[in-house]
């Protein structure tokens, strides 16, 4: 099975990246033809040598959308399709399970090992007062109007209601499941039962209204590719964004699961400000971080892949090997790979996307019922865009310098003053922030605490910005951009 897994994950990872790479060409071209979303280099802050098109977010999100068409038709699923959005009342988990229903494509063979039958199950629990008995609805194949009806009567025994009416009774052994007579007697031979693929892919409100909003606000964006656009309705923009995932999707940071002074630090009333709060810090520090070919794209695909990493390979839906694959296919024409004349760069609605789809990422796999990884650890897989960002406004503050101001006091425009190359700094960034990363995820698979996760992000964040004070000179004035 996880050979299966791995095979599917893998083909994704090529299908999206080709996706990316022939989408990308397609909207260059188009840009290009039409003269539109160029990006004119100038003398005083953009210092690339030709117009280059802002397509890139645009490839990336396409690409995504494709490949997840693709991937309804790739692999053997039954979509759930759940929309219990619209409440900001969190289900309990004694709710959530009777809720959600199961698919499982499954062969039936005899004792001996010959194949009989191949077909889907589709299993939705009845609500049920009796914990004992629980009672399940069944039915074969997506299309199939005749449906079971199964009801456990002990550990190991069941009745199975037919669509005629007629009850048996069966019971699952060693060998496999086996009728049973009317005085317990076993009739026939058992039946062996194998499945053959996963679970379900659920497609939740979340990840509808994620769709919906992710597109809604990369369309925004655009008008500050084209037409500019100041700081504060970027902010509002993305704080309604935040919002509204929020309402509609219902998922929000609603536990830090930290603790101290064994008081448990959740947010209660705090949560969706808080939530909207570290949506818009996320999007804005991978907005500020693209500030040099592949490095925000770099750090996003960095991101996407401890996420992976730290939640144990969680792919079962794909999603993160689908949006892996696109950003890669984006990067080889913005690195350069197939050719300076083509590169693209991402534009503010690419590095918008990108830390839009992170942050939301972070926060669902951090806040789900799986607990698929810890919100401390999430801190140090985004820990350099976010504490980069930080930094560069609080210190522009200190300097009474408007902090969504344009300047050259970001960290890579700092070590590319000390290295003077472009290719040094990416990849010195990516291996440090690499190296952060795995260091977050050690700590949350080793035996420390939260707590302890998060003092050390505390000392790390304190010897960043004392090395980069040392590193770099801060009495240098900041040039505009």
């Amino acid at each position: 099975m996880k050979t299966m897994l791995f095979s599917i994950a893998v083909t994704l990872l090529f299908l999206s990246f080709f996706a990316s790479v022939v989408l990308t060409g397609y909207l260059r071209n188009i840009a290009r033809a039409n003269n539109l979303l160029i990006d004119i280099p100038d003398k005083s802050r953009k210092f690339h040598f030709r117009p280059t098109p802002l397509i890139g977010g645009i490839s990336i999100h396409a690409s995504i959308l494709l490949s997840s068409l693709f991937m309804l038709f790739l692999i053997d699923y039954k979509y759930d399709f759940q929309f219990e959005g619209l409440s900001l009342s969190k289900q309990s988990e004694l709710q959530a399970p009777s809720q959600i229903g199961y698919s499982k494509k499954l062969s039936i063979k005899t004792e001996d090992g010959n194949n009989l039958e191949n077909f889907r199950l589709n299993i939705l629990p009845q609500s049920t007062l009796d914990v004992d008995s629980p009672s399940y609805d069944v039915n074969f194949g997506s299309n199939s109007n005749d449906s079971l009806n199964i009801t456990k009567v002990n550990e190991n025994v069941f009745n199975v209601t037919l669509p005629n009416g007629e009850v048996k009774t069966f019971q699952a052994t060693n060998a496999g499941i086996v009728e049973l007579g009317l005085s317990g007697e076993k009739i026939g031979t058992p039946f062996v039962i194998e499945g053959n693929s996963n679970e379900f892919f659920s497609f939740s409100a979340f990840s509808a209204a994620f769709l919906v909003v992710s597109l809604m606000l990369q369309a925004f964006i655009l008008l500050d590719d084209a037409f500019g656009m100041s700081a504060s309705k970027r902010l509002v923009v993305q704080c309604a964004a935040a919002l509204a995932l929020i309402l509609v999707g219902d998922v929000y940071i609603e536990d830090l699961k930290v603790s101290f002074l064994g008081i448990n630090l959740e947010l209660g009333f705090l949560s969706i400000p808080f939530t909207i709060f570290a949506v818009v810090g996320i999007v804005n520090a991978f907005n500020m971080i693209d500030g040099i070919n592949g490095l925000c794209a770099s750090f996003a695909l960095l991101a996407l892949g401890a996420l992976q990493v730290g939640s144990g390979f969680d792919v079962v839906n794909y999603s993160l090997v689908i949006a892996m694959g696109s950003i890669i296919g984006f990067l080889f024409y913005n690195l350069g790979f197939l050719g300076t004349k083509r590169r693209v760069f991402l534009g503010d609605n690419g590095s918008t996307f990108l830390g839009f789809l992170v942050a939301w990422t972070c926060i669902n796999y951090s806040q789900s019922g799986n607990n698929l990884i810890e919100p401390v650890t999430c801190l140090w897989i985004v820990a350099i865009p976010l504490l980069d960002c930080l930094g560069v406004m609080v210190g522009r503050l200190l300097k009474g310098i408007l902090p969504f101001s344009p300047g050259r006091d970001h960290i890579h425009h700092r070590l590319q003053e000390l290295t003077q190359s472009s290719s040094k700094t990416l990849l010195g960034l990516t291996i440090l922030g690499s190296m952060v990363a795995g260091v977050g995820i050690i700590i949350e698979k080793s035996y420390l605490s939260s707590e302890a996760s998060l003092i050390m992000f505390l000392i790390f964040s304190f010897i960043f910005y004392l090395g980069s004070g040392k590193l770099f000179n801060p009495q240098k004035t900041s040039q505009k951009i």
